[in-house]
């Protein structure tokens, strides 16, 4: 007589266990997927290129650069030397950019902000500043639900090529919100004027 061993079928063992690792990965991605789109946005800003002209999403709604400008700030020569104290004063090897900024509250509730939460980024040859506006017409206030305010903002900084940004610290988001603002090229200074 002959014996004839049976051996156990394992395929459907092994494709029920394909089955669950497929899904349970599924479950995992979806599950990653659904954090990443909770996570604040400003955390993807810096993949993200926002520039002059775009509404900018933060916490409470929206933050705006309008538009830069360079403006003729007071010199030292202007004030024969009394420069103590004299606010918009830009010293020689200086230059002064304007930057008109627009905060709209989309929030339910009021918003209180400063001035203090935007910076400037300069970048010259390789080498990043970080100011702090030193003049403008855009005060720290409180603004109401649905209410928004314009004002722009002076930088004062060294009188050569920069790459530029505006920074945003929205108190509610980790991350910065950053502004491309583009190049700024000093102009060259004209001939000086003399009495003879």
């Amino acid at each position: 007589m002959v014996s004839v061993h049976a051996r156990p079928e394992l395929r459907p063992v092994r494709k029920g266990w394909l089955v669950v690792a497929t899904a349970s990965a599924a479950v995992v991605l979806g599950v990653l997927l659904s954090l990443r789109t909770l996570l604040p946005a400003a955390s993807y800003h810096k993949t993200t290129n926002f520039v002059i002209g775009d509404d900018v999403p933060t916490s409470f709604g929206v933050v705006a650069v309008e538009f830069v400008r360079t403006v003729d700030g007071v010199t030292h020569r202007a004030l024969a030397g009394a420069t103590h104290g004299v606010s918009g004063l830009v010293g020689d090897g200086k230059q002064q950019i304007q930057v008109a900024v627009a905060l709209t509250n989309r929030s339910k509730d009021p918003l209180t902000y400063s001035v203090r939460q935007f910076e400037l980024r300069a970048t010259s040859k390789g080498k990043a500043t970080v100011l702090l506006p030193t003049a403008g017409d855009l005060p720290d206030g409180r603004m109401l639900p649905d209410a928004g305010i314009e004002g722009h903002l002076d930088f004062t900084l060294p009188a050569a090529d920069a790459s530029m940004s505006l920074v945003f610290h929205d108190p509610d988001r980790r991350a910065p919100v950053v502004i491309d603002l583009g190049k700024i090229i000093p102009a060259t200074p004209g001939p000086a004027h003399t009495h003879g």
